[in-house]
């Protein structure tokens, strides 16, 4: 089973995005009144950019160091050849 570690960062990335979508629904976006103070405004607008920019790096960091892992591993288990 060569795929299986392959396959098995592909559901990682698919889970952390149905996790983090409910995340950005649930806690970014929350649904209420909207402060009507234009700096209150702006501030709830820049905390929510900076928590949705948060989600998207925490999906590249977590799918670049799993594909660094894989990446590592076949490097370790290559065959060396000697010239």
């Amino acid at each position: 089973m060569k795929l299986a570690p392959l396959i098995l960062i592909e559901a990682v990335a698919f889970l952390l995005i149905v996790g983090e979508t409910y995340a950005f629904f649930a806690f970014v976006l929350i649904f209420g009144p909207f402060p009507h103070n234009f700096g209150e405004y702006t501030a709830y607008a820049v905390v929510r950019v900076v928590l949705t920019i948060g989600l998207g790096v925490l999906w590249f960091l977590v799918v670049l160091g799993l594909t660094r892992l894989y990446v590592r591993s076949k490097i370790r288990s290559a065959p060396t050849t000697s010239s």
